[in-house]
């Protein structure tokens, strides 16, 4: 059986602690399965290969996808490409789609027009197609509205992570069917085992992880990027303030490293910076922390779910639906408002309150952390009878 995993790569700490959770699962679930990644730039050959993964017969040229020629290769010439690792298409049984956040009005139809056509193509070959938990909608714009409604149709379960997205998509059911098959689940990749993962050096003793995000300030002004520098040199300051040592942490890629040096550029004391961990690694790191500040949304759930504290800032509704998820509301920051009626930073003090009520904070989130868990077994549990 061949199961392809979509929307998932290796430079989005994110992308890639959902695909390292779902290859946990698949294993442990199926003997007899082929994984089978697309080529990319973010999902090069090295770290594919590394996972045993079949390549897929996929690329774009021009601006126009490709893909679908590989369909019309005759079966000898499809046996033959699979003695170089590669299937085409049609081969293909399951799609397990986690694609995090891309099928919304925020990022607009392209994503949804290219799953759509990669949907219509594979459903003449008997392929099942499964979007895992992630964020959906909104769908205020008509023509996303019903790309997104072609979609649930097709698909054979699609699954929101969370309350606003479940309600952005039954919006867009109109048949029972459809309905039936949108469920909702929170993020899986809390269920993903670290306990034998090494980091590749010794980490300091009562640390704090800062974990920027570029998305903070995409397609804003400049005055929003300076303000949102202005809180993260405000967050490191204010953990040395309290004796604890900060870590600048990389959780993306290129531009989150650039963003990295920025911030350290403007520090007069230089904080340690992480670069380059994988996946378990990092989020291995994160929990390791006395808490964390985090503006990316999986470093956000690592850290909740191994039950360190954590303050976030937020671009999108999955932050404020993951909080309060855990019961942690008061933990979301806004940047333009950090300032008392003095104009002084409360920074510190939100921190020294947190560091007050943390063993008590710590039990709180490690017992949600265990019901979320059992949620995440109990999709695993419909994904796969889906699958049978």
């Amino acid at each position: 059986m061949y199961i392809e995993l979509k929307g998932v790569e290796f430079s989005n700490k994110g992308a890639a602690l959902m695909l390292h959770s779902i290859v946990q699962r698949l294993d442990q679930q199926f003997d007899d399965y082929e994984l089978v990644l697309c080529p990319g730039h973010l999902s090069p050959y090295k770290q594919r290969a590394r996972l045993g993964a079949w390549q897929k017969f996929s690329f774009k040229l021009l601006g126009i996808d490709w893909t679908k020629l590989g369909n019309f290769a005759p079966s000898p010439v499809r046996r033959l490409l699979r003695h170089f690792g590669i299937v085409v298409e049609k081969d293909i049984d399951w799609v397990l789609d986690a694609s995090g956040f891309v099928y919304s009005d925020k990022w607009g139809p392209a994503q949804l027009l290219e799953t759509l056509a990669h949907l219509k193509r594979i459903k003449k070959h008997g392929t099942g197609y499964l979007f895992l938990s992630q964020a959906f909608g909104p769908f205020e714009n008509v023509k996303n509205a019903a790309l997104m409604s072609q979609l649930i149709e097709r698909a054979d379960l699609v699954i929101a992570r969370d309350d606003d997205s479940l309600k952005s998509l039954l919006a867009l059911a109109d048949k029972a069917g459809e309905k039936s098959k949108i469920v909702c689940y929170p993020d899986f990749t809390p269920s993903l085992d670290t306990t034998t993962v090494s980091l590749p050096f010794k980490a300091p003793r009562d640390f704090v992880c800062i974990i920027p995000n570029n998305k903070m300030y995409k397609h804003k002004g400049p005055e929003h990027k300076k303000r949102y520098l202005a809180f993260l040199v405000e967050a490191v300051q204010s953990v040395e303030a309290l004796g604890l040592t900060p870590i600048v942490l990389n959780h993306e890629g290129i531009k989150d490293r650039k963003l990295c040096a920025e911030l350290i550029d403007l520090l007069p004391h230089k904080p340690q910076f992480v670069d380059g961990l994988d996946a378990p690694q990092v989020k291995k790191l994160i929990g390791m922390a006395v808490f964390n500040v985090s503006s990316r949304f999986h470093g956000c759930v690592s850290s909740l779910s191994q039950g360190i504290p954590t303050l976030a800032t937020s671009w999108g509704h999955k932050y404020e639906q993951l909080y309060r998820y855990y019961q942690c509301d008061d933990d979301l920051l806004d940047i333009f408002e950090l300032d008392n009626d003095k104009g002084e930073s409360k920074m510190q003090q939100v921190m020294a309150q947190l560091l007050a009520d943390r063993d008590t904070r710590c039990v709180a989130l490690k017992q949600r952390a265990k019901d979320h868990k059992q949620t995440i077994n109990q999709m695993w549990s419909e994904v796969f009878e889906r699958i049978k």
